[in-house]
């Protein structure tokens, strides 16, 4: 990106003043020009409601209330106990105006789903799916039941957080009321579990009026601004796994793929989500951004992938780089466009806002590529940047695709900023050889096991419900005029489930994000930054966690 432009990054991120410009070279030179989108493309938008009533009339028939349906054995597959299909794709029936079929899934939520009995259930997955699900939901339509099950959900996955430190384990037992991750983790969770809650449970407080979700998803924030680190990790970036005992990291490896992508991706959200008035999680995201860009992003050269931009993997311990990048990845490029489109790295017509808009732009061709440069034109889970191809190729051990949202998600995102119509194209491009190679006539969609093999390599009885959440309702969105959802009014969840940016949400709000009790305590008494509302907030929620959590505020 150039010596100048990182420059820019790093001031912006030291900065941390949401909206403030820079001086000099980092200072805007030119407003920059009001995006015009097209109206929207109606064929494209149909076809794509019509895929999405496929694939829930496949579910509907063979696994109706089941968590998915196999779409090649046309036989349910039970997970979640949750009915995961069924309420992830509440808010998609919703804005697609299918009203038969969200009446009718909204009459199973209300008569049939009940919490308690579930285990084994990861509290990350129940809450970006079926948490963000009912919530996204009810603010669209208004159904009280729907919001009744999310508060009975969000009740019953407090304890998660009965930690030390506050930071959550990853998996918990309804029933059992156990807490704990798994044997392969060693104890910790990962660390998009732990950052990957903070939308869901801020506009559960809000609509519940119960502040105890907001105060134990900020108290995780907290946690991650002010724990010591290894002097060798740069600041900015977050490794994959951290304890919920300890509260240190619990690995050396970083990614933005699995297991830490959503963290960086929720900073960015919850200072929108905020109307931008957080600077901390502003000086968290922009710090994130400065250090993946000198860190994790890579170019190809002549030698490897005609020169592209990615997003490798990187050992901060042993500084080992591995040239692959995760489908997951995908979200990165929506992530920074969406960034330097809301002011976070300063004007929009800064150098720092265009650099980062100039390096969204570039990993989306990626990711695109990921696609296109496939014999089926479907991507791969994982790609391999090999030296001596000029290919985006498939990495040996993860061939398959899965139909996930990533990179169709960045080409809304990219749409909707710059108006731009060729990420329309590549989203149909993407679309149509789902048509081709995922769709089976009874069975919905299903994702395939090899994307090398210009047949697909078979199908791999797979359509999870994040196809129905994600993947069709964000072709269906880029297809349409931009007024859907708008992004300057609307945050999406890791799952594409829309929630309201509300003013109850700013910093110091009873449902946002709140001073720390030594910010206070550093006030100045004669030009004080804190009213007595905002003191009297601090001491409520500290009082609301220890009587929440009583042992551990003993400890």
């Amino acid at each position: 990106l150039g010596v100048m432009v990182m420059a820019c990054l790093v001031l912006t991120a030291a900065l941390a003043i949401p909206g403030a410009s820079t001086d000099g070279e980092c200072a805007a030179e030119d407003a920059p020009p009001a995006v015009v989108r097209r109206g929207a493309q109606v064929e494209r938008q149909n076809a794509t409601r019509s895929a999405f009533l496929h694939a829930w009339r496949s579910y509907a028939t063979y696994a109706w209330g089941q968590d998915e349906v196999n779409p090649v054995s046309r036989l349910a597959v039970s997970s979640f106990g949750m009915g995961l299909t069924l309420v992830d794709s509440l808010d998609t029936m919703h804005l697609m105006g299918l009203s038969e079929e969200f009446a009718a899934a909204v009459a199973w939520v209300r008569t049939r789903l009940r919490f308690g009995e579930q285990e084994e259930i990861n509290v990350f997955e129940v809450t970006i799916r079926v948490l963000g699900g009912l919530l996204s939901a009810y603010e669209l339509s208004g159904e009280r039941s729907v919001l009744d099950a999310a508060d009975e959900l969000g009740q019953r996955l407090v304890f998660a957080f009965d930690s030390p430190t506050g930071l959550p384990y990853g998996t918990v037992g309804l029933k059992s009321r156990k807490r704990y991750n798994p044997t392969w983790s060693r104890g910790a969770s990962t660390v998009a579990e732990v950052a990957t809650l903070q939308v869901e449970f801020r506009a559960l407080s809000r609509h519940t009026r119960k502040p105890v979700y907001e105060a134990v998803a900020q108290r995780v924030m907290a946690h991650l601004r002010e724990m010591s680190r290894p002097s060798a990790l740069p600041r900015g970036l977050y490794p994959t796994m951290i304890s919920p005992v300890s509260g240190e990291f619990a690995s050396s490896d970083l990614t933005l793929g699995a297991r830490a992508d959503s963290a960086y991706e929720y900073l960015l959200k919850q200072w929108l989500m905020s109307s931008r008035t957080d600077s901390r999680v502003a000086q968290m995201y922009t710090e994130s951004v400065a250090a993946i860009t000198a860190h994790l992003v890579r170019e190809g050269g002549l030698a490897r992938c005609a020169n592209c931009t990615y997003i490798g993997r990187w050992n901060f311990r042993t500084k080992r780089y591995e040239d692959k990048m995760d489908h997951l990845v995908c979200f990165v490029p929506g992530m920074l466009a969406l960034g330097a489109h809301s002011g976070i790295h300063g004007v929009r017509g800064g150098a720092a806002a265009r650099a980062t808009m100039a390096l969204a732009e570039q990993l989306m061709e990626t990711c695109y590529r990921m696609y296109s440069d496939q014999p089926t034109g479907l991507a791969p889970e994982i790609a391999e940047l090999r030296e001596g191809t000029s290919r985006v190729a498939a990495d040996s051990g993860a061939r398959h695709n899965l139909l996930r949202p990533e990179t169709v998600e960045s080409l809304f995102v990219l749409w909707w900023v710059t108006g731009d119509e060729k990420y329309r194209d590549w989203g149909w491009h993407i679309f149509v050889a789902f048509e081709r190679l995922c769709r089976l006539q009874d069975g919905g969609y299903s994702g395939l096991k090899d994307v090398t093999d210009r047949h697909g390599g078979g199908h791999n009885g797979k359509m999870e419900s994040f196809f129905l959440a994600e993947t069709l309702k964000y072709l269906w969105l880029l297809f349409g005029d931009g007024t859907e959802v708008p992004l300057d009014e609307y945050v999406f969840n890791t799952e594409a489930h829309p929630l309201r940016i509300h003013e109850d949400y700013r910093f110091g709000s009873r449902f946002g994000s709140l001073p720390l009790a030594e910010d206070l305590a550093n006030d100045s008494p004669e030009r004080p930054l804190f009213d007595q509302s905002v003191r009297a907030r601090v001491a409520d929620r500290a009082e609301l966690l220890a009587r929440t959590f009583p042992a551990a505020a003993e400890t």
